[in-house]
């Protein structure tokens, strides 16, 4: 049902509130400081754009592609110590959209700056939705037109869109006058451009990602539609409960029309206070799970028509169980959903339930098999720290990693993301093991459902079983490197635990790569003091935050722990396909990938490749630049470290040594 509401004119005169003004934060590499992480040149022939570089050693520049011949730099050189100013030159006028890289190496440092030259005006770029560009290149150039739904900083022009084609925005990560000059360097600062929350802007600009968001950087400005509404607040979150909120709205055009699409969310009364609209929602109580609503707000006047939208996220509703919550699993069932997604000839359910076992998945006989055990919802809503154990068992399996994994939900099982499972048994008795702790604090907030999922194939039938699961809230003691990596959310966070034989696998500069038995790790941080095939037990401290969806450790501290020195382990030899099944088991661990191919090669122009074994296939990517060159196509071995980017598998290629072909 839709229902409407319509008001005669008033007279709307107050400015918007609009975000904060604080300055952005200048990039560092420890030691290495650049102004900007992407820079913008103007399309003639002859423009600059500058950024400021200081380092604690000496540096130099470089475009990174010998191709990108329509750039200068200067200097492309700076002594330690020293604030210098770089100039970026335009030798040539663009005619279409163009982007490189800038390389500033400081010993084993480098630190990269995009460099980016707008299409010249008159070049038409076709437009684009707000989601073509979320899911769309990056480093291409997209026009795009959508409503200001924020405005984050004032100084460089940053602020977010949306045009109602995706439940994301569209982050605008600095904003040029015609000058190519920042807000802030320009006559009149952002007040210049006149762009408030609620206008309709078409920009231009090349599409990056930076720390997992997309932006659309340093745009140029097409068009400006004025809304003819303003409104305090476009984002409610309201209680399952039954409640109310209340919209300040400000309108210029003939009438305002006011709708909502959802029967739960109603308007209930508008009042007006001099030139404000005082539009009160209503919310009704929620017995399903979390729902969006959206009240949509209209106003016109002659051919102008201004179109926006109050969205209200109201929690779940859903029974769910609340911490500390226990279930041995001894008794049935119960709320715990089992199905046989592949199932097995003669085997009326893998998942079956004992008194003395708990859980039980087996597909009793050679055969390719899946299955699923879904718990009831458990509300995280409200908890700090939560945290998931279980007892388990297993025999038979070919690789637990790959047949035995553990899911989560925070959207009533529409979506589901798999965590580790810190601890197998030995697959050699019928000795239960305690799975380890597994950090629930990326899901707080939320009802959370739990997935266990059992695969079986014809070479390997494994029987798994399951009791005791517990998710309590409180704090985390990390007992193993897999823990950490659970652990690990958008914030950097300080933990404290214990290792046992954690052993560095590699170290390049400020990068080091540890692994235990449960799963590995990227440290990165300069002077960090660790070698290659050190063996770490006892008490570490340390932070780790997640780097584009990547676990990653900023800090760790070691003094307190036993440090040996030894040799460095040996790879663990996979195919591709077992990497890909048992890939959060092994990323950050030193991989061996026998009979693979590359293509493209690797040149210090082309960091980008594909490994291929076969039919399969994982992005390859050269952590280190001006070093590696691999010819397309030979056959090797490739020694790597599988990392991520967001949501992208690839394996980090750091040596040229590290490829040995097969006569080698």
């Amino acid at each position: 049902m839709k229902l409407k509401y319509i008001i005669a004119s008033l007279a709307a005169a107050a400015a918007m509130l609009v975000g904060c003004t604080q300055e952005e934060p200048v990039s560092k590499l420890s030691g290495l400081e650049v102004d900007n992480d992407y820079v913008s040149i103007a399309a003639e022939e002859g423009s600059t754009v500058t950024i400021k570089v200081k380092g604690d050693e000496a540096w130099t520049a470089a475009i990174a592609d010998e191709k990108a011949d329509w750039v200068t730099v200067s200097p492309a050189s700076g002594a330690a110590g020293q604030d210098v100013t770089v100039t970026l030159t335009a030798v040539s006028a663009s005619t279409a959209a163009r982007s490189t890289e800038l390389n500033i190496e400081m010993g084993s440092k480098v630190k990269i700056v995009k460099v980016n030259q707008v299409a010249p005006v008159g070049v038409e770029v076709k437009p684009s939705t707000v989601a073509e560009v979320l899911e769309g290149d990056e480093g291409k150039t997209y026009r795009v037109t959508g409503t200001v739904v924020s405005i984050a900083n004032t100084s460089y022009g940053n602020w977010y869109m949306n045009d109602g084609t995706s439940e994301d925005n569209l982050y605008i990560y600095g904003t040029f006058n015609a000058k190519s000059q920042y807000p802030k360097d320009a006559e009149g600062g952002w007040d210049g451009f006149g762009i408030e929350v609620g206008d309709k802007v078409t920009v231009e600009g090349p599409k990056t990602v930076y720390n997992g968001t997309v932006e659309l950087v340093d745009v140029s400005i097409i068009k400006i539609e004025k809304s003819l509404i303003k409104v305090d607040n476009l984002e409610f979150n309201v209680p399952k409960e039954e409640s109310t909120v209340t919209a300040k709205v400000q309108y210029s055009g003939d009438n305002l029309d006011i709708s909502s699409d959802a029967s739960w969310l109603n308007v209930t009364s508008v009042t007006h206070d001099a030139d404000t609209t005082i539009v009160k929602i209503h919310a009704a109580a929620n017995t399903e799970d979390t729902r969006k609503g959206v009240i949509t707000l209209t106003s016109a006047k002659g051919k102008d028509k201004t179109e926006m939208t109050i969205t209200v996220t109201q929690a779940s509703g859903l029974a769910a169980y609340p911490l500390p919550y226990e279930d041995p699993l001894t008794s049935g069932f119960g709320a715990w959903e089992a199905t046989d997604i592949v199932a097995v000839e003669g085997v009326a359910s893998i998942w079956t339930n004992s008194a003395q076992y708990g859980m039980i998945a087996k597909a009793t006989k050679a055969a390719d098999s899946e299955a699923e055990l879904v718990s009831p919802n458990i509300d995280l809503t409200g908890a700090k720290s939560p945290v998931l154990s279980f007892e388990h068992v297993s025999r038979y399996a070919g690789s637990v990693y790959e047949e035995l994994k553990l899911y989560v939900s925070k959207d009533n099982g529409e979506n589901w993301t798999e965590v580790l499972i810190p601890n197998y048994s030995d697959g050699k008795s019928w000795t239960y093991v305690p799975s380890g702790s597994i950090s629930l604090v990326n899901f707080t907030d939320n009802l959370v459902k739990l997935k266990f999922v059992y695969k079986s194939s014809t070479a390997h039938y494994a029987t798994w079983e399951i009791k005791n699961v517990k998710v309590v809230d409180e704090a985390l003691s990390v007992k193993n490197i897999a823990e950490i990596n659970n652990f690990a959310a958008a914030a950097e966070a300080e933990w404290s635990g214990e290792f046992t034989d954690a052993v560095v696998s590699y170290v390049n500069g400020g990068n080091a790569f540890i692994e235990d038995a449960t799963g590995g790790i990227q440290l990165y941080k300069n002077g960090h003091g660790l070698t290659v095939g050190q063996k770490i037990s006892g008490t570490v401290t340390g932070k780790v935050k997640l780097y584009n969806s990547y676990a990653e450790l900023t800090d760790l501290n070691v003094a307190s722990a036993t440090v040996t020195d030894g040799e460095a382990p040996a790879a663990t030899v996979l195919t591709i396909d077992e990497l890909l099944g048992g890939y959060l088991r092994y990323q950050n661990c030193k991989v061996q990938l026998k009979g693979v191919t590359l293509n493209p090669a690797l040149t210090t122009s082309n960091r980008n490749t594909t490994v291929k074994q076969g039919e399969s296939t994982i992005a390859g990517y050269a952590q280190v630049k001006n070093t590696i060159e691999i010819a397309a196509d030979t056959a090797g071995n490739l020694v790597c470290w599988p990392t991520r980017y967001n949501a992208n598998l690839q394996v980090g290629i750091w040596e040229a040594a590290h490829f040995t072909t097969a006569s080698e």
